[in-house]
C-alpha cells in the first residue's frame, strides 16, 4: 500500500510539474491555444485574462539570441478591433511608430502575412545603436520584428520578436512558430 501511495504521489507530482509547463489560452469559446515550453524554449504567462487576451514571453533557455512577445488578444464581434485588414494594418503601423525615433528606418514599412485564408502584416525595424556592432551585449538586439495576424474569426496575436540575425534557422524557425498558432479560415 505504501508503495502504491508513493508512486500515486510521484505521478501526482509529475504531473503538476508537466502541466506548470503547458499553458492554455482561451480567447473565445471557440479557440483555445496551446503554448508550451521545449526542451530549447522557456514560456512565462506575464498577462492572462480568459475571452480577453493574453502576453506570453518565450526566450531561449540557452543562449539570448532572441526574445518574443505574443499577444493574444480576443476580437469577436461585439469588439472588432481587428477584424478587417485595414484595422491589422493600422494597428502594426500606429504601435511601431513610436520606435521610429531610435531606428535606422525613417518610415514604417509592412510586409504582408496571407496565412491559412487570414490576413496580417508586420514590419522589421533596425536598433540604430546597435545596426554596426559586431558584438551586441547580452539582452540586447539589432531587430525586432512587430505585427499582428488575424488566428481565426474571433482571435488575433500580435507579436514583437527581438533578434540579432534575420537570416538564422532559429529566426526563422521562431517566425513559423508566431504563424503556427492560425486557424484555416473556413
Amino acid at each position: 500500500m505504501k508503495y502504491f501511495l508513493a508512486t500515486l504521489m510521484l505521478l501526482l507530482a509529475f504531473t503538476v510539474v508537466r502541466a506548470e509547463k503547458r499553458y492554455e489560452i482561451i480567447t473565445s469559446l471557440d479557440d483555445r491555444f496551446t503554448v508550451a515550453e521545449t526542451e530549447h524554449w522557456n514560456v512565462t504567462v506575464e498577462k492572462q485574462l480568459s475571452l480577453r487576451f493574453a502576453d506570453v514571453k518565450i526566450e531561449p533557455k540557452s543562449n539570448s539570441s532572441f526574445s518574443l512577445m505574443l499577444y493574444f488578444k480576443c476580437d469577436t464581434p461585439d469588439l472588432s478591433q481587428f477584424d478587417t485588414a485595414e484595422k491589422i494594418e493600422r494597428s502594426v503601423r500606429a504601435s511601431s511608430e513610436k520606435y521610429l525615433s531610435s531606428t535606422v528606418e525613417k518610415t514604417i514599412v509592412l510586409k504582408t502575412l496571407n496565412v491559412k485564408g487570414w490576413y496580417g502584416f508586420y514590419t522589421i525595424l533596425t536598433d540604430k545603436n546597435l545596426a554596426t556592432n559586431k558584438n551586441i551585449p547580452k539582452g540586447e538586439f539589432r531587430y525586432i520584428t512587430r505585427g499582428m495576424v488575424r488566428l481565426s474569426k474571433d482571435s488575433a496575436l500580435g507579436f514583437s520578436l527581438m533578434s540579432n540575425d534575420l537570416n538564422s534557422s532559429e529566426y526563422k524557425e521562431v517566425f513559423n512558430y508566431i504563424l503556427s498558432f492560425v486557424k484555416q479560415n473556413k
